[in-house]
This record gives C-alpha cells, structure tokens and sequence, in this order.
C-alpha cells in the first residue's frame, strides 16, 4: 500500500513538471496552472466515465500540484537543472566559439544574446543559448565589453577553450579601437582568437 502511494505521488510530481514545462514554453502565467486543473477534474467525469478505475483516475488529478508558487517553483527546478548540464558541457568541450548579438526587446532597453557552439572530443558539437544581458544606458563597446566580462566571471567561462567570436557587425562590436571585438584581443583573459562579423 505504502509503495502504491509513493509510485502514485512520483507520477503526480512528474505529470506537474510536464504542465508547468508546457506553461513556460507558451509563455503562459503560473497561475494557469490552477486553470488547466480545473479544466481536467471539470472533464474527467465524461472522459472517464467508463473507465472502471475513474475513481482513481479522479483522484490523481485531485492530487495533481498545480498552484501558482509550485508551477513557478517547478520552472525554476527546469531552469537550474538545464543550467547545469550547460556548465557540465562547457566544462567538458574542447572548444568553443561565440555568437554574439546586440538587439533591443519590445521596452526598448538593449540585449545582448550570447550563443555557444562547443566541439567535444568525438568531435560532435552542440549549440545552446547560453545567455541574454540587459544592457543599462549605453551600448558602446566599452559597455557592451563591461557586462561581458561581468558574466563569463560569473559563470567561469573558460576563455582558454574559445576559438572564434560572431558578432552582428555594429559599430559597437567592431570598432577598430573601442569596439567589443578590439577591448577582447586587447583583455588578456582571452585567447587568440578569430572573429567574423
């Protein structure tokens, strides 16, 4: 009986990771999780109606955690959990290379939207979104470069392993003297390395 109760509650935990998975790829509030429970103990009645366990079947989403906090505190468990394999990835590449995009969002504050392409040792590549900064007041490469060097240290990007940086080809990325791309190969945290535009 003990066993059927915690199989039972294993199953309800992970039915609520895949809603809030499906609430956050939609953009959805957290509280619709409240919502789409709702919906399914309101169906259950006519959907289960001939299932000789719709008893049980009613029961597991009675028991189903979809409140607003436990959505939110389920999205947060996806959000570190991916995080995580992203660093264990970087650490364990070979090699990388950056893509590197300055846009504004629809508030009009700047963004810089950083992808990585690591290599690994059997030579397959994975690519991810590794990250998207707010960029405060200006977008010059000095500022651009600042907020840059705040996040790899935050994260402890190992710069030994880049290879190569893609920036969108503004000013700001590619100035001669000032630009993002000049302020990396004059850091000496850097490597040597090539960048495209």
């Amino acid at each position: 009986m003990f066993s059927r109760h915690v199989e039972q509650s294993k199953v309800t935990t992970e039915a609520s990771f895949q809603v809030s998975y499906k609430i956050a790829q939609k953009c959805k509030p957290f509280s619709d999780g409240e919502y789409i429970k709702e919906i399914f103990e309101n169906v259950s009645d006519s959907l289960f109606a001939n299932f000789k366990n719709k008893d049980e079947i009613k029961k597991a989403i009675h028991g189903l955690q979809l409140s607003r906090n436990t959505v939110m505190r389920r999205i947060e468990k996806m959000s570190e959990n991916i995080n995580e394999k992203l660093q264990r990835d970087i650490v364990r590449c070979v090699a990388f290379s950056l893509q590197l995009d300055e846009s504004t969002d629809i508030t009009d504050t700047a963004q810089l939207i950083i992808f990585i392409r690591m290599v690994f040792e059997d030579f397959s590549t994975k690519e991810e979104l590794l990250s998207m900064i707010s960029l405060k007041g200006k977008t010059r490469g000095l500022d651009i470069f600042t907020e840059f060097k705040v996040y790899i240290s935050k994260i402890k990007l190992p710069l030994y392993k880049l290879l190569s940086m893609t920036t969108d080809g503004a000013p700001a990325m590619t100035g001669i003297h000032n630009g993002f791309i000049a302020l990396c190969h004059k850091d000496e945290d850097f490597s040597d390395f090539i960048s495209y535009h």
